[in-house]
């Protein structure tokens, strides 16, 4: 069976009155990977599933792989499994599913608090944000929200929480209080805002702008847009370098990675990926760090130096891939593969993948999914 978007075409037709981001470029779900874009650069999960000949190398490669030990990672996967209707804590040293926890309306992006107990889910189907305790793995609340909730960040210094109106041109604030979320405003940016990345100091609040080509750099105090940097074509997935002094977006429609200095306000290269690109992460391989980024069509992972913006490797992963991390240790990438229901595991160092572990239906972890 052929997946797209979100969800696959016929999941996707039933679902939804209008069409959320594919898989193809990280909205809610419906073809391609976006949210609520047309389905050929949507962020919901649309790449083609590969020919018989690819599955049956990808199984040979899963069952060879069963027999290796698993790694020291020592922590959890939160992950948003949008067609289960779930959200999935996986223990990764263990490489199984410590609980399911429901989340109805097809949850997509996440984010984790600063002390990393609670998650933020956004569900664009269900118009809204669930908080989860991650500790007593339980739903506690949910927001609404108007329009189509799909990226989602996190104020590491306040605690507010960022969540991009794809439907629209604006990015909705959440305030943390002891009593949970409450809605506090909005701020206005490009058109269909996905990917968002907040600096270590909570100043500054970056999201790209999939229907603009640009990132717009707000003030978070302020929460007013200050500039606007052109980028590549539908910028969905957008990650801070390891150091936060520049960012990286994912151009799902030109197929390559932007590098981008916001404080000076300009794009400063980029390299190009397998097809319709999705999220970076970032982890030290051989000869220095290196940036990993999902190709939701191609069934691969492009590696990257970011210090000179040239491919270093490419690493066959899953079907359809999308949500990418680093583990705390950064000994291994964690790459959730919507197509079929499971997640790679990346050695950054040998650029080999060391194990996989299975998933609910239609994992997207679209954020920051690792604790």
């Amino acid at each position: 069976m052929r997946r797209v978007g979100l969800f696959n075409d016929l999941r996707w037709t039933r679902r939804l009155s209008s069409p959320l981001p594919a898989a193809g470029e990280g909205a809610p779900r419906s073809r391609s990977a976006e949210g609520s874009a047309p389905a050929s650069d949507r962020p919901t999960g649309t790449v083609s599933r590969a020919g018989a000949g690819a599955a049956a190398r990808r199984l040979t490669l899963c069952l060879g792989l069963a027999t290796l030990p698993a790694p020291a990672l020592g922590q959890e996967a939160i992950v948003t499994t949008q067609l289960g209707n779930a959200v999935e804590i996986i223990d990764l040293p263990s490489r199984t599913i410590l609980s399911t926890i429901p989340v109805a309306g097809a949850p997509a992006g996440i984010a984790l608090s600063p002390d990393r107990r609670r998650a933020y889910v956004s569900r664009p189907e269900g118009h809204g944000v669930t908080v989860i305790d991650l500790e007593a793995r339980k739903a506690l609340a949910e927001v609404s929200l108007p329009g189509g909730p799909l990226g989602i960040g996190v104020n590491p210094v306040s605690g507010d929480v960022y969540v991009a109106d794809w439907f629209g041109a604006r990015v909705f604030v959440l305030r943390a209080t002891p009593e949970g979320l409450r809605p506090d405003g909005e701020i206005a940016t490009g058109k269909s805002p996905s990917g968002l990345a907040v600096t270590p100091d909570g100043a500054t609040l970056l999201v790209a702008n999939r229907e603009s080509d640009s990132v717009s750099v707000i003030d978070a105090a302020a929460r007013r847009e200050i500039r606007r940097i052109p980028v590549g074509t539908h910028p969905f997935g957008l990650t801070l370098s390891p150091d936060g002094t520049r960012a990286f977006t994912a151009n799902v429609l030109s197929d390559d990675v932007s590098a981008i200095d916001f404080a000076a306000g300009r794009e400063t290269g980029r390299v190009a990926t397998g097809q319709r690109p999705y999220v970076i992460a970032f982890a030290q391989g051989q000869g220095g760090l290196r940036g990993f980024v999902t190709d939701q069509y191609s069934n691969t992972v492009t590696v990257f130096d970011p210090a000179t913006m040239a491919r270093v490797g490419t690493v066959d992963v899953g079907d359809h891939p999308e949500g990418i991390a680093a583990t705390r240790d950064g000994r291994t990438i964690v790459v959730a593969n919507w197509g079929d229901n499971g997640l790679s595991l990346i050695d950054p160092a040998t650029l080999t993948v060391t194990g996989t572990v299975a998933t609910g239906d239609g994992p997207r972890a679209f954020g920051d999914f690792l604790r």
